[in-house]
């Protein structure tokens, strides 16, 4: 009796085995047919498959007839037939219709190593804990087969980073941002969380230990529920996870125990999941860059997460929330209101570091609260320097042109900002200036009545000669007088000027920096600019200043105008003017003085080069001409903030006859030009005579009296003999600038509370030695001294001939840059040197050729000019061996 052969089971075939089968039928077969399979009667996918371009239908059949009844229907380019049948079950006949005449044994493993165009399988491809990649594989496969691999062997991971990188479409990026901004995709998400759970473990597992730490939070998240949140929730983790929660131990343990909910009950490690804070703030950071809109959503949700969860206290450790900005803007007001009236190093140094941490966050430079901010900063610094006494009236006028009118600047900026919390600081600032002027006034009344006159101090009324004069001599200048500014606009107007495209060099009589010329009393238009254009102290209207200026210039042909002739933009007579290089030309812009009235259209109170109508287009025909410009007023200004009150009824609004009171000075001489040589006039800015207006001119403050001087030329070829070319750096204070590492104990961090009036502390405000300072060589071990001590330094000395710089000062600046971490504000490197800001640069650069050995870069000028950096540890290199 003949035993027939049990019939194996047969394994159910799924798509990716059908697909697979099909390429390889395409190869053999392109004209199609029918392919039989020997599988599990059974189908799940869709009836007609779409393969390379061909069409295959897919038909489960339990019985011959059935198998029958589908060949003779075929429809599609193949079909395809899954039956549990054996050759021998099947006969001839049927075969005859299969391709190959034969049916198929399905072999997963077959069809994937044929789909690489591989001739081995890695062993750890068929362990156990990978039967599911097989499957995967197969079912993956884009159109167009599986890249065909280089060598002989399919390895684990090429096999596992295919199948991932097509299940995530991540189109080979393998990579932490390309995984975040997959787990944005809500459709990319949801197709990987329908496939069967063996996979997505296996698919997790390796990212996990191809990509790192990110990649099994990530996966953590996708199983909770929060993939669409990644991004948020590592801008939360890294609130609650990164450095400056010490010391709200309490409030970051509990958060850490609410966010346990985002990663399925419980947090993944610490360092696992900074890095995935770290990689999500940069993905962020990147994209907001690029395409702010795509970031506020993030945000947005970010922002919710924080108030779920409960921590909006602690945002401030983020960069990049808007709650982290507030929070840190939050901390350097209250640094600033805790630092005044009086500063003390340790105040300084905690609003530098809380500046340098709102200046940390994205936010920082579309969020106009940062500009704001800055000027407070720099005032706290100024604040905290002990105010060097001024003799001479010029020294009060340079004092003004070189810090006090910087000091306005910012003042000025934190009025108008519509920002609070600055009410002390300004205060303060206010009574430090209420001293100069008042100082300053009293001077000028004492002045006045002896002579009146000053040697090199630049009066209005001999401008023309001490600086338009000796700027004549190769081509005559342009000189614009724009009627009212003041010594603060003038500065950012110039540094405007200077900075654009560098086509404008800034000039001047001194090597310390800019100066000032002093104003008539009452400083107003008839008196003060009508003494100025005529060269003379005179009183007048227009058509006086046309006689006087064309007199002054009496051997020269001279042109000047007035408001008429630039009301609607420059007429064509003022640019054929100053296209006459032999003709010294004057022009009167009026934007500023007219603002004081009613104030500027667009409510704004700092000045720009752009928004004196005339001033750029001015410019840019002294540059055609190849003219020097010199950029001047009348008189300064100051603004009503509110605060000024009417004393008394007078025609004017800064000047009267009379008794003076308090905030007044009376003035008598020469220089008056007002109520027969006498007249009594207020230093107080918050002293008015008559109606309420935007501004005032006529007093004697500072502001309203020091005439600014810019001197700009195209050439330096135009530059006088024994004159000074200015960097834009040089000008600014020392206080404009932090240059030490801000560094405040724990005490300055705290939020301030009531407190008590502080004296002034005794130690220097900036933690820079002074020359003979004892402690400063004991920080620095001396290194100046030993530098300039070295043989390398003396033989570099000798390869030079001898270079002449002055052993002192450079050991001086040595130790101070040393001490100071590397870099200090030129204006303090120029100080510590012994030399003059003008020449600051020029000294350096004999410097650098000392420093700089062999291509080195010990020494340099950076930040625009306004830094001088040096390497320590380089010069400890290469002069010290290291010592």
């Amino acid at each position: 009796m003949t035993v027939t052969p049990a019939r194996r089971a047969a394994p159910v075939a799924t798509p990716g085995i059908v697909s697979a089968e099909v390429r390889r039928a395409l190869r053999r077969s392109p004209g199609g047919g029918t392919l039989f399979l020997r599988a599990a009667p059974e189908w799940r996918g869709p009836g007609v498959l779409h393969i390379d371009g061909a069409s295959a239908q897919v038909a489960p059949c339990a019985t011959l007839l059935a198998i029958l009844d589908a060949v003779s229907t075929r429809t599609t380019d193949y079909l395809v037939v899954l039956s549990p049948f054996e050759r021998r079950e099947l006969g001839d006949t049927l075969l005859a219709h299969a391709i190959g005449h034969d049916i198929i044994a399905v072999n997963r493993w077959d069809l994937v190593r044929h789909a690489f165009g591989a001739k081995q399988l890695d062993a750890r491809l068929t362990a156990p804990q990978n039967a599911w990649l097989s499957d995967a594989l197969l079912e993956a496969q884009p159109d167009g087969g599986w890249p065909k691999i280089k060598g002989a062997l399919l390895d684990l991971d090429t096999a596992l980073g295919e199948v991932a990188s097509a299940r995530l479409g991540l189109d080979g990026t393998g990579d932490a941002a390309g995984l975040l901004e997959w787990s944005e995709e809500l459709a990319a998400v949801a197709r990987f969380t329908a496939l069967a759970e063996q996979e997505q473990q296996g698919i997790a597992e390796w990212l996990g230990r191809s990509m790192g730490a990110v990649a099994d939070v990530l996966f953590r998240l996708v199983r909770a529920g929060h993939a669409a949140d990644a991004v948020a929730v590592g801008l939360i983790v890294g609130i609650l996870f990164g450095t400056g929660t010490k010391e709200r131990r309490h409030a970051v343990l509990a958060a850490r125990v609410r966010a346990e909910r985002l990663f399925g009950g419980a947090l993944p490690e610490i360092p696992a999941l900074t890095a995935f804070a770290e990689a999500s703030e940069s993905l962020l950071l990147r994209r907001i860059e690029a395409d702010s809109a795509r970031a506020e959503p993030i945000l947005e949700r970010a922002q919710r997460l924080l108030d779920e969860l409960q921590v909006g206290d602690l945002a401030d450790t983020s960069r990049i929330l808007e709650a982290g900005y507030l929070l840190r803007l939050h901390t350097l007001i209250a640094a600033v209101d805790e630092a005044v009236p009086v500063p003390r190093p340790a105040d300084v140094a905690a609003v530098d570091e809380a500046l340098a941490e709102l200046t940390a966050h994205h936010l920082h430079d579309v969020r106009p609260e940062t500009g704001t901010a800055v000027m407070a900063a720099r005032l706290v610094r100024w604040l905290a320097q002990d105010p060097e006494p001024s003799g001479s009236l010029r020294e009060h006028v340079d004092r003004h042109v070189r810090e006090l009118a910087w000091a306005d600047r910012a003042v000025t900026r934190i009025r108008y900002s519509g920002q609070n919390g600055y009410g002390g600081l300004l205060d303060a600032v206010r009574a430090r200036r209420d001293a100069f002027d008042k100082e300053f006034a009293e001077r000028l009344a004492a002045w006045s009545g002896v002579s009146g006159t000053a040697g090199e101090l630049v009066l209005v009324e001999n401008l023309l000669a001490a600086i338009a004069r000796p700027v004549t001599a190769e081509i005559a200048p342009l000189i614009v007088v724009i009627d009212g500014m003041t010594a603060a606009i003038a500065g950012e107007i110039a540094s405007e000027l200077a900075a654009a495209g560098g086509r404008w060099t800034e000039i001047g009589r001194h090597a310390q920096g800019r100066e000032g010329a002093l104003a008539t009393v009452p400083s107003i238009t008839a008196f003060s600019r009508t003494s100025l254009l005529c060269g003379d102290l005179t009183a007048g209207q227009q058509a006086d200043e046309h006689r006087g200026f064309r007199d002054f210039w009496t051997t020269r042909r001279s042109a000047l105008f007035h408001k008429a002739d630039v009301r609607d933009g420059i007429s064509d007579d003022v640019t054929a003017a100053i296209a006459d290089r032999a003709t010294v030309v004057a022009v009167v812009l009026n934007a500023v003085d007219d603002s004081l009235d009613k104030g500027r259209a667009d409510g704004g109170a700092d000045w720009h080069a752009s928004g004196i109508a005339g001033l750029p287009r001015l410019m840019h025909e002294a540059w055609n001409a190849g003219r020097p410009v010199v950029i001047t007023s009348d008189h300064g200004h100051v603004l009503d903030r509110g605060e000024a009150v009417s004393t008394v009824k007078a025609e004017a609004a800064r000047y009267r006859t009379g008794q003076p009171g308090e905030g007044e000075v009376e003035v008598s001489g020469p220089r008056v030009l007002a109520s027969e040589g006498t007249v009594v006039v207020p230093w107080n800015e918050r002293i008015r005579y008559n109606a309420r207006k935007e501004g005032y001119h006529g007093g004697v403050s500072l502001a309203e009296m020091v005439v600014p001087i810019v001197v700009l030329v195209p050439s330096d070829h135009l530059i006088p003999d024994g004159w000074e070319k200015y960097s834009q750096a040089m000008h600014e204070p020392v206080w404009w600038t932090p240059f030490s590492d801000p560094a405040p104990d724990s005490e300055s961090r705290k939020v301030p509370g009531p407190r008590a009036a502080k004296p002034r502390a005794e130690e220097p405000l900036f933690d820079v030695p002074a020359q003979d300072s004892a402690s400063g060589r004991e920080r620095t071990g001396g290194i100046g001294a030993r530098v300039v001590a070295s043989e390398l330094f003396a033989a570099q000395r000798d390869l030079l001939n001898r270079t002449s710089v002055d052993d002192r000062g450079l050991t001086a600046l040595i130790d101070a840059l040393a001490a100071s971490g590397g870099k200090l504000p030129i204006a303090v490197a120029a100080q510590r040197a012994g030399q003059l800001p003008a020449r600051m640069h020029g000294y350096v650069s004999t410097v650098v050729r000392l420093l700089n050995v062999d291509g080195y870069q010990v020494l340099a000028v950076t930040d625009g000019g306004r830094t001088v950096a040096l390497d320590v540890p380089l010069l400890r290199e290469q002069f010290l061996g290291g010592g």
